[in-house]
């Protein structure tokens, strides 16, 4: 038995492509917000991350479940499903990977949530596939 068994239909084909619209729009709004706290007010990489990366939860949770994937689930339980994986990616994503990135490979802080994001953008669309948005 399979866990993830893709096809490529095209309904998976435009959810693919909503979900990346969606995230790169989310991306757009959270890299300029960073930029804004970690340039302008002078907050720490780490923190202006987590402070953006949770403003950007729940347009990104109602943009992919009406949009993306056209859900008809349990909006609760969606949402708390979103929450464990915004949980996981709020601690693994932004502090252990933007730190690996940035203080262990030494890539800018400017540059390394755009590596952060790309790995977080391929598990996120499984998860929301296969389980958070499942039909």
């Amino acid at each position: 038995m399979r866990l993830f068994d893709i096809k490529l239909s095209s309904k998976t084909i435009n959810q693919i492509t909503r979900y990346l619209i969606t995230g790169f729009t989310a991306f757009g709004i959270e890299y300029s917000l960073y930029v804004l706290l970690y340039k302008a007010v002078g907050l720490n990489y780490i923190l202006a991350s987590v402070i953006v990366y949770a403003l950007v939860f729940l347009f990104s949770f109602f943009v992919n479940r009406k949009w993306s994937f056209q859900s008809q689930g349990r909006v609760n339980r969606q949402l708390f499903l979103y929450l464990l994986l915004f949980l996981f990616n709020l601690v693994f994503a932004n502090v252990f990977l933007l730190r690996f990135l940035t203080d262990v490979l030494g890539i800018n802080a400017l540059f390394s949530p755009f590596l952060k994001m790309a790995c977080v953008v391929c598990w996120n669309f499984f998860i929301y596939k296969f389980i958070i948005y499942k039909e």
